[in-house]
C-alpha cells in the first residue's frame, strides 16, 4: 500500500501525468537511484518527468557521467513499458537538456523531444 501512495503523491506533483501514468524506480539493493514518471496516451510513451537522488530538473546543470547512465536507464525502462503497452513512439513533456535525448536520436522541438520507439527498442 504504501508503494502506491507513493506512486499516487509524484504523479500529483507531476505536470501532466494523469491516472494511467506509472512511476518506475531503479533501485541498487535497498537504495533508490531514480524514478521515471511515464504512461501510454493514444501510442504514445509520454514521459512526464525524471528524478534521480531527489533532483528533477536537469536543465541548468550537466548531469554527471553517474546521473547520465541513470537517466539513460530509466529511459530505457520506460520505453519498455511503453513497447509492451503498444506505444509506437516516445515524447516527453519537456525539451532536451544537454543534448541528451538527441545523442539517443531524438528530434528537438522547442518543448519536447520525440521519437519513434525503434531509437530505443529494436527487433532483430
Amino acid at each position: 500500500m504504501e508503494e502506491k501512495d507513493r506512486e499516487e503523491a509524484i504523479r500529483r506533483e507531476t505536470a501532466g501525468a494523469g491516472a494511467e501514468t506509472r512511476v518506475l524506480v531503479m533501485t541498487d539493493g535497498a537504495d533508490e537511484l531514480g524514478y521515471v514518471v511515464a504512461g501510454v496516451q493514444a501510442q504514445t510513451l509520454c514521459i512526464h518527468a525524471f528524478s534521480v537522488a531527489g533532483k528533477t530538473d536537469f536543465s541548468t546543470e550537466k548531469p554527471d557521467a553517474q546521473t547520465v547512465f541513470i537517466l539513460d536507464t530509466l529511459l530505457r525502462a520506460a520505453a519498455s513499458f511503453g513497447e509492451v503497452h503498444g506505444a509506437d513512439c516516445i515524447r516527453t513533456s519537456f525539451p532536451d537538456f544537454f543534448s541528451f535525448f538527441a545523442r539517443r536520436g531524438f528530434k528537438s522541438h522547442d518543448a519536447y523531444v520525440e521519437a519513434p520507439m525503434s531509437v530505443i527498442v529494436h527487433y532483430t
